[in-house]
């Protein structure tokens, strides 16, 4: 019988996350054309992990981490920039 201390344990092979959320969430809120590629190479990871191509899987997820994490500083740059701007025409 189970305890309520019992966990499971996560495989030590388990896959990472894919960065869709993430990728989707920049899209919608930061950067789109950013985001649309982190969302395609997060879709090309996930098509290699369901092949078991893990070599591959990597390849796709360090290029959908890079492009969301550009999709995201863009879209923080642009907002500080516009409320610069904004800031700036009200005192003039």
């Amino acid at each position: 019988m189970p305890s309520e201390y019992d966990y499971v344990r996560e495989p030590s092979g388990s896959t990472p996350g894919t960065w869709l959320g993430l990728s989707i969430a920049s899209t919608v809120c930061c950067c789109t054309p950013f985001g649309i590629v982190g969302i395609v190479f997060s879709a090309m990871a996930m098509s290699a992990r369901d092949r078991n191509d893990m070599d591959e899987m990597e390849r796709q997820l360090s290029r959908a981490r890079g492009w969301t994490i550009a999709a995201i500083v863009c879209g923080v740059v642009g907002g500080i920039v516009l409320f610069a701007l904004r800031a700036s025409s009200d005192f003039s």
